[in-house]
């Protein structure tokens, strides 16, 4: 889904909560900026399905994308690469190593389709995969950008890894 100028009349739009899409201030204000660049004649694009969302609680809660329910009903064929917090070397020095990182590709292209965190930094890490998705990166490019180490989301690049590959480096 796509955010397209909702207009409630001729001078007035719409926009955040009174509008498709998930409740979340992030998203109302990214609709907020496209507002004012369609007004202004600019192009207006805002894809929902890369809207990260975020539970901020310990450990954090994080996902963008699709979930494995949704690709289910959809037919689309994929797979699943996961990397535990346990067996990150920055989660094991912060004593904090619950937690896993899940990515969904594309069975055929590998491009990434969902991306679900649970962990300390969950929120922070999200951001990366919301990228991925917008701009339609296969699992195998974010598995091939180095990130720094030792970091916790060196984890997203191992379940990336895991994904593209069928093996995480460091599980």
């Amino acid at each position: 889904m796509t955010f397209d100028l909702s207009r409630l009349s001729c001078s007035i739009y719409a926009i955040g909560d009174v509008v498709a899409g998930p409740m979340l201030a992030h998203k109302a204000e990214d609709e907020g900026i496209i507002c004012v660049e369609g007004m202004a004649g600019g192009a207006v694009h805002i894809d929902y399905n890369c809207v990260p969302s975020v539970i901020y609680t310990h450990p954090e809660v994080a996902w963008v994308g699709k979930s494995e329910e949704q690709l289910k009903e959809e037919g689309v064929p994929y797979k699943v690469g996961k990397f535990p917090f346990a067996a990150n070397s920055r989660a094991k020095t912060n004593a904090d190593t619950d937690g896993l990182v899940k990515i969904l590709s594309h069975k055929e292209t590998d491009k990434m389709l969902g991306a679900h965190i649970l962990g300390s930094g969950a929120g922070e890490m999200i951001n990366e995969a919301a990228l991925a998705i917008e701009y339609g990166a296969s699992c195998e490019d974010i598995a091939r950008v180095c990130h720094a180490h030792p970091t916790v989301s060196e984890a997203f690049r191992e379940a990336n890894l895991a994904a593209s590959f069928g093996k995480a480096i460091n599980f």
